[in-house]
């Protein structure tokens, strides 16, 4: 029944996103790709993201024209038409000064658009070969350049590193399963293994963690730290919840290297329980804090409580449905009085009734998460990333942890 719950919301999301994409995009006079004009964030991120999820949806056989309403074949050109969009207009296929690439976000973009080519191989046409690889090869080879400095927070500032390391992560874990044959593999699965240990660590875990993960020890990986030692994490001047919910971000490696064969990097859940426990179990009072006080994730509820307020939406409930799915996966509530499935199957009932409201089953209304833009294709690449994962787990295709960096 989860798996079904989390396979309609893919669907639902594949509905609106499939539309969007023939609404919003022009086409090539070859009639192969969406002409992709913003060379950003907002211009990237969402066919990008998009394409993962309607790839996924094709890919694990559960799309479903009836919910959708657009054939299975013309599902597969436009996510097709997005794919090679995204990946012609990277600067090193395209124009190297005015293409996207070497943003502090790219890596993420690379890593989902390429995942999407990559699981669409065989459909994809010559050039796009060509060029997806290539995509995938630049983002994760900026992070084995001489002069890449991993960026830490430190307890300075008001915006934790947590997130952008987690996220440049998932374009090295790409490279690793897309093409392991590559000469660079072995420094791609040394920088990954840094980024996914770094991402969140605690400043208890540079002084004196011992624990082995893909061949070192923790504290040998790092020169710095980017979560409090409670698990809190800082962004935007806040203790912000969402954010605490992007070690997603290194868990996408349980799905990433499943599909291809390969061993998931010890490192991928480097503290990740440390902060589902923080949103869970930890007692915020007020005051200090917002009103009412307590703990952020409340019990029979798909809220959740902000200590410090939230600058994006109180509607977020799509980041924090994921992470109660791989908490649910990994077993880390083994004990507590409440348990990840019941927040995991809260939050997509709420879901399910958000995307019920509206005939194109999209997620938000208007007013709930208008900071956004990219809103809609977020959810549909969170939505496939959690079927995904259920997906593997029910075919018992998941691999193993083991040791990333050993040749």
């Amino acid at each position: 029944e989860d798996t079904q719950r989390a396979a309609r919301l893919l669907q639902n999301a594949l509905r609106y996103n499939l539309g969007w994409a023939e609404c919003t995009y022009e086409s090539s006079s070859s009639g192969d790709r969406y002409i992709i004009v913003g060379m950003k964030e907002h211009g990237i991120r969402p066919p990008a993201s998009a394409a993962f999820g309607i790839t996924t949806g094709l890919m694990t056989g559960i799309y479903d024209e009836k919910v959708t309403g657009v054939p299975v074949a013309e599902a597969r050109r436009r996510a097709l038409k997005l794919i090679k969009g995204v990946a012609a207009t990277h600067r090193v296929n395209g124009d190297p000064k005015a293409g996207w690439g070497d943003h502090w976000q790219s890596a993420l973009w690379a890593a989902l658009a390429g995942e999407a080519g990559w699981m669409l191989w065989d459909d994809l046409d010559a050039e796009t070969r060509r060029w997806l690889p290539a995509v995938v090869e630049y983002e994760a080879d900026r992070f084995i350049r001489p002069d890449y400095v991993m960026p830490y927070w430190n307890g300075q500032g008001g915006d934790t590193k947590a997130e952008e390391n987690a996220w440049n992560a998932t374009v090295l874990q790409l490279a690793v399963a897309m093409m392991p044959k590559h000469p660079h593999v072995p420094q791609w699965k040394q920088i990954g293994s840094e980024l996914m240990v770094s991402a969140f660590a605690k400043e208890a875990d540079m002084e004196s963690n011992e624990t082995v993960l893909d061949g070192k020890p923790v504290k040998a990986w790092l020169e710095g730290y980017n979560i409090r030692d409670d698990g809190a994490l800082v962004n935007h001047n806040l203790i912000h919840c969402d954010y605490m919910t992007t070690f997603s971000l290194n868990l996408r490696a349980f799905a990433t290297l499943s599909l291809a064969g390969q061993p998931v990097p010890e490192a991928a859940d480097f503290n990740a329980k440390v902060l589902y426990t923080c949103l869970v179990r930890q007692e915020w009072s007020s005051p200090p804090y917002d009103p009412p006080g307590g703990t952020m994730y409340i019990p029979g509820k798909a809220e959740v409580y902000y200590p410090q307020g939230t600058d994006w939406s109180r509607f977020r409930f799509p980041v924090f449905y994921k992470a109660d799915t791989y908490a649910d996966f990994l077993g880390w509530d083994k004990g507590w009085p409440h348990r990840a499935a019941e927040w995991m199957r809260i939050r997509a009932e709420r879901l399910l009734d958000m995307q019920a409201r509206h005939e194109d089953r999209r997620v938000f209304a208007d007013g709930e998460f208008d900071k956004y833009a990219g809103r809609e294709q977020m959810a549909c690449w969170i939505f496939a990333d959690a079927f995904l994962l259920r997906w593997l787990a029910d075919h018992k295709a998941v691999t193993q942890q083991a040791n990333w960096n050993l040749p």
